[in-house]
């Protein structure tokens, strides 16, 4: 029975990383799943609405998300600004990050405005190219293939004196540690919005409605901001064959961080449903658990009502009695364990998880 690390840092995905998944291994996301992720769930629907207003506002900005899910993510935008602007152009421009401002701007105008002449008394490039409106009636796209070190000045820049006839750039980046003024996806995406992509995802998987609330939750704690991990993720495989499924996707997988993630789920999803279990006991053996009382536990507290009896309790108070008819003290037996192992850190096997929930039905 494995036992997790209570020390391991909650502030990262618990057992995946883009830099440990090769994502050419995994399943894209369909058109309704790329549809579902980027209209339908909130955080993700207000992220792509709030980069397309750039297009609205002929403004420059950046957005900042996950490499996996920047060809979707490119096809939706794309879709979204053509929808509301049916007369702008909207290109993709590849950058490789490399050089500065003057760099940029001479590798975009030789694509987009060959006849662009540079206004040296402006200092920025980008300010120039905004004032004279050279990108008027497009949106481009801006790929970024690295880390581009002058991206928040190249937005702050066009930005300065742009006008309604400015045109519309929108860089797109996946660097790591992403400076705040970026439209960042981890700035609108919870872990609320990936649950429900993928419980949406385990719609029909064969497993219970509470297995599937415990899966969903498992595969968001998992995927942190990735469409493309939540899709591949959220099966049935990943209810009954835990680590070892996880490592087919995620082959460095870190057991002890999948182990947290997966006490944390338990945790989160059992206890409530030993309480039911517990309430149940008690109320059916009221007057026989009743009629033992008062009683003054191993730590000195007087029990007088047989609401205050946790399973240790009932466990060896009703147990000396021989109170409980066989059927109840196996049920007992088996949360009292259940609980004491939650409790000391140790994460229960699928067969104990799916009996757990069995005696709540």
């Amino acid at each position: 029975m494995a036992k997790i690390n209570s020390k391991i840092s909650l502030l990262n995905n618990y057992a995946t990383s883009e830099k440990n998944v090769d994502f050419r291994k995994l399943q894209p996301l369909n058109e309704d799943e790329l549809y579902a992720w980027w209209h339908i769930v909130p955080g993700s629907r207000h992220f792509i609405n709030a980069v397309a207003e750039a297009a609205d506002k002929n403004c420059a900005t950046a957005a900042h998300l996950p490499k996996v899910d920047t060809a979707g993510f490119l096809q939706i935008l794309e879709k979204k600004i053509r929808r509301r602007h049916v007369s702008l152009l909207v290109e993709i421009f590849d950058f490789d990050g490399k050089g500065d401002l003057e760099d940029f701007t001479a590798e975009l105008t030789e694509k987009f405005a060959p006849n662009f002449l540079r206004d040296f008394t402006e200092d920025s490039p980008l300010t120039d190219l905004s004032r004279q409106n050279v990108l008027s009636g497009r949106v481009v796209i801006v790929r970024l293939k690295n880390k581009f070190s002058h991206l928040t000045s190249a937005v702050a820049d066009f930005n300065k004196k742009n006008s309604d006839s400015s045109g519309a750039i929108i860089f797109v980046t996946n660097e790591d540690n992403p400076p705040p003024s970026l439209t960042r996806l981890s700035d609108f995406l919870t872990p609320y919005d990936v649950q429900f992509f993928a419980i949406n995802l385990l719609e029909n998987a064969k497993l219970t409605a509470q297995e599937k609330l415990y899966t969903s939750t498992l595969a968001a704690k998992l995927s942190g901001q990735s469409a493309i991990l939540a899709k591949n993720l959220s099966t049935a495989e990943l209810f009954t064959g835990g680590v070892d499924f996880v490592k087919k996707i995620v082959p460095t997988c870190d057991e002890r961080n999948f182990s947290r993630a997966v006490w944390e789920c338990q945790v989160q999803f059992l206890l409530p449903t030993l309480e039911q279990v517990r309430g149940r006991l008690i109320e059916k053996n009221f007057r026989r658990l009743k009629a033992i009382l008062p009683v003054k536990d191993e730590f000195g507290k007087i029990i007088t009502d047989p609401w205050d009896m946790e399973f240790r309790h009932l466990h060896f108070y009703g147990g000396n009695a021989m109170l409980f008819q066989t059927g109840d003290w196996e049920i007992l037996e088996s949360a009292h364990r259940a609980r004491n192992e939650l409790s000391h850190l140790e994460i229960l096997d699928t067969a104990k998880v799916e009996k757990i929930f069995a005696l709540a039905d």
